[in-house]
């Protein structure tokens, strides 16, 4: 693969029109891109689950991308294994592969344990395993694809800086990217894979990251932050029907962060569904996150910022959240934008 001998490289830093910056993604998704195993397209779907964790210089960590590329091939592997290179003549699959089926074979996991199962000692040190290993390869070779626009990095130093451009590209069309990464994703696999293990492969990479338990912050938010009525309705909550609700949705952001969580009776959460609600409450939600951030700083993520809030908030109305969900006189209204 062109690249992946790279050690430490910088992005083109020049302006580009929208049109080029198509053609960036264009590029890395062409036949013309080389493909020894499935990891590009495991590592970019890593960058664009990471969106919103970068820091304020839009810098993300290699533990932070590599723990996210270890849970995605989780399933891929151990629920469906998928081979994730062409059989070679040795008969050896990539090394994702043989870190987890090694550590299948050594007692430390068994295949079907989800991966937020995983004891966090031992998840450490599997993800650890496919940092040092899978880093050598593919991320010279994502870089190149991009034509050496995406990211700057440093193996050494371990972690990329997105190009300002790209990462507001990103963040307006990720939902287009994602289905094209998994489309293109599924190409490969469909060539390297028995025709029946390939059955429903969309799905199957569409759900690579599941949803993680929230109890924790449901504690967190009733208990130690006293929050006991719902967010969207008012409604006093009580034990046992507290439900935590993600925002901005969970199928934009995929991740669980406690700036982007609010506790919600059962009947809101439950109509408010795969929504957004109205801006307003992004203002209330700013308010609370403050005041979480005030009483107890270290349970805010360091790279939170209010404006970050607004701005996913905003990028995922333009990636097609566009039912807005509003507590009425009835339960609710729908209004489109």
């Amino acid at each position: 693969m062109a690249g992946h001998n790279l050690k430490e490289e910088s992005y083109k830093d020049k302006i580009l029109t929208e049109d080029e910056l198509w053609s960036v993604f264009c590029a890395m998704f062409s036949s013309r891109a080389r493909h020894d195993t499935s990891y590009k397209f495991g590592f970019f779907k890593s960058i664009l689950d990471s969106l919103y964790n970068v820091d304020a210089r839009l810098m993300l960590t290699f533990e932070q991308l590599f723990d996210k590329f270890t849970e995605i091939y989780w399933n891929l592997i151990l629920k469906y294994h998928l081979k994730q290179k062409a059989v070679t003549k040795n008969g050896k699959g990539s090394v994702i592969e043989r870190i987890l089926w090694e550590a299948v074979a050594r007692g430390e996991i068994v295949p079907d344990i989800s991966f937020e199962a995983v004891p966090d000692e031992m998840k450490r040190i599997i993800c650890g395993k496919v940092r040092m290993k899978c880093k050598e390869n593919v991320v010279g070779a994502l870089f190149r694809d991009s034509g050496d626009l995406m990211y700057s990095f440093s193996k050494k130093a371990e972690y990329i800086q997105l190009n300002p451009q790209i990462y507001t590209f990103m963040t307006k069309h990720k939902k287009i990217l994602e289905k094209l990464n998994y489309f293109e994703w599924a190409k490969y696999l469909e060539k390297v894979n028995e025709d029946n293990s390939t059955k429903n492969l969309l799905n199957h990479l569409d759900t690579l990251t599941l949803r993680n338990d929230l109890s924790i912050y449901r504690r967190i938010l009733f208990e130690e932050f006293e929050e006991h009525t719902c967010f969207y309705c008012g409604r006093e909550l009580q034990h046992g029907e507290v439900h935590v609700d993600h925002f901005i949705p969970w199928s934009f952001i995929k991740d669980d962060n406690l700036w982007n969580l609010v506790l919600s009776c059962p009947q809101c959460n439950l109509k408010k569904s795969d929504r957004l609600t109205s801006d307003t409450y992004v203002e209330a939600l700013v308010t609370r996150n403050r005041n979480i951030a005030e009483k107890q700083p270290d349970r805010m993520s360091p790279d939170y910022r209010d404006d970050k809030l607004r701005m996913v908030y905003y990028w995922a109305k333009y990636n097609g959240y566009n039912e807005i969900w509003i507590p009425g006189k009835r339960g609710y209204t729908i209004e489109k934008i």
